[in-house]
């Protein structure tokens, strides 16, 4: 074979998902390895139907689900499955997706505080969303890709009719975010802000994020009034960052997913900030498949500086071969720079809200968890549990997951999920958080296992002709 020949295809075939040459031994042990689909859609689903069901409150059935989420994302690491391609897609999970999907808009509805016809209309446009999915998939009609770009623009219209249903949630994070915008533009330090919101045993005296939220929400808190639209505006870029990964029209309806993840416009009208860490860590892989690491540097600096336990995916972008330690460390440094004038502002006022809030907070009966199940039987973990458990998925992933994009996505939804599940306060933002990067590890892997047949077979191809 001319290398000449090779070394374009390598190129432009893989173009940067699968770094590594591909030999015949090379393909032998990938493509013909298990898959991975059905486990992580079932992890989905478990977590997603957990977390609805009494809106990320704690009860006995949630709790059950939760775990077997988390059990089953480990099984996905200790038995080295690669993620579903092109020749190996029957029992990928689509369908448990789908469905989840589908019984969630239908019997799981979001909205607390919402009411009226918005409330409803983003309900049935939430249900519509999830039944083109299902038709095209079933059907399999053509121009899947197009219709799963409608499916997102129906799902930012019905993300617009949730926010006006629900003008003024009952919650701290509102009231804080809005504040922290209203702080921004007339020059306050937002960790030094006081407010109110009437809300009874609410946190009202402090930040509890990393400043790279409130600065990313502040244009939103300008033009509209409300930081949530800028929760919105990352939720639909996610998803057609998605849709663009995908190779297969079939893979970009499940892309949809992301979308379609159960209550997913509760997490909006609550205010959580886990959407913009969600887009970031997208963009990451996205930037990084698209050969634009400079750019994945960037992205992976602005989710670090948004929340806290981002930062407990740092060894899995050191150990991921096309982004590695020294991208991590610009990252890393990036995130520190951005942060330090608050820090530097007023220390006391940093840490308590940053980090304090976290460690200090009395354990509370509603939270999702084990660590919650322990309590209830009056014993307090404390913090080991969280520690004891977080190194344990870290060390499994850095010893048997790939060192690919696929692997930085399987490994960040792990550690999350086992962190949510060891945690002291774990709620529906926490636990969709961890769903949104184990349907990442679907997308993402399989754009990588369908590049790296297409590579092979190409490669194919060019021996047979030279040969």
């Amino acid at each position: 074979m001319a290398p000449e020949i090779a070394d374009e295809i390598r190129a432009d075939g893989v173009r940067g998902i699968a770094a590594a040459p591909i030999g015949a031994s090379k393909r032998r042990l990938t493509i013909g390895m298990p898959q991975s689909d059905l486990l992580l859609m079932a992890a989905w689903s478990a977590i997603g139907i957990a977390t609805a069901t009494n809106y990320g409150n704690y009860s006995a059935s949630s709790v059950v689900l939760v775990t077997l989420g988390v059990f089953l994302l480990t099984v996905t690491i200790t038995r080295r499955l690669v993620p579903n391609g092109a020749r190996n897609s029957a029992m990928n999970g689509r369908w448990l997706g789908v469905g989840t999907a589908i019984l969630a808009a239908v019997a799981l509805p979001a909205g607390v505080y919402g009411s009226g016809a918005d409330l409803y209309s983003s309900r049935l446009l939430t249900a519509a969303a999830a039944l083109i999915v299902a038709t095209w998939l079933i059907l399999r009609l053509p121009k899947a890709r197009g219709a799963a770009y409608v499916v997102v623009a129906i799902m930012t219209v019905a993300g617009i009719a949730m926010l006006l249903a629900s003008p003024k949630p009952v919650i701290d994070v509102w009231y804080m975010l809005q504040a922290a915008g209203h702080g921004l533009s007339h020059g306050h330090n937002i960790y030094t802000l006081k407010w109110t919101g009437d809300i009874p045993g609410e946190v009202s005296n402090r930040f509890v994020y990393l400043p790279g939220s409130a600065v990313l929400l502040w244009p939103f808190h300008i033009l509209f009034g409300d930081v949530r639209y800028g929760l919105l505006a990352a939720m639909a870029i996610t998803g057609v960052l998605l849709i663009r990964v995908s190779k297969k029209s079939e893979s970009a309806l499940l892309a949809c997913l992301f979308l379609l993840y159960p209550r997913f416009l509760f997490g909006l009208e609550q205010s959580w900030v886990d959407p913009l860490s969600l887009l970031a860590l997208c963009l990451t892989g996205y930037c990084v498949m698209r050969g634009r690491k400079g750019w994945a540097v960037v992205a992976f600096a602005v989710a670090l500086s948004c929340k806290q336990y981002n930062w407990l995916i740092i060894p899995f972008a050191a150990m991921w071969s096309d982004f590695g330690w020294r991208r991590t460390t610009l990252s890393v440094g990036g995130a520190s720079l951005f942060v330090l004038p608050w820090a530097v502002a007023d220390v006391h006022a940093f840490v308590s809200g940053s980090f304090s809030y976290l460690f200090d907070s009395t354990p509370r009966l509603d939270s999702l968890s084990l660590y919650t199940t322990i309590l209830r039987h009056g014993i307090d973990p404390g913090s080991s549990l969280t520690v004891v458990g977080i190194g344990s998925v870290i060390a499994l992933s850095m010893w048997r997951l790939p060192r690919d994009t696929y692997g930085f996505f399987v490994g960040s939804a792990a550690v999350i999920a086992v962190y949510d599940l060891f945690n002291k306060l774990s709620y529906y933002n926490a636990w969709s958080f961890a769903g949104g990067l184990a349907l990442f590890a679907v997308v993402f892997g399989r754009a990588s296992q369908v590049a790296l047949e297409e590579g092979a077979e190409s490669l194919d191809l060019v021996e047979e002709r030279t040969s």
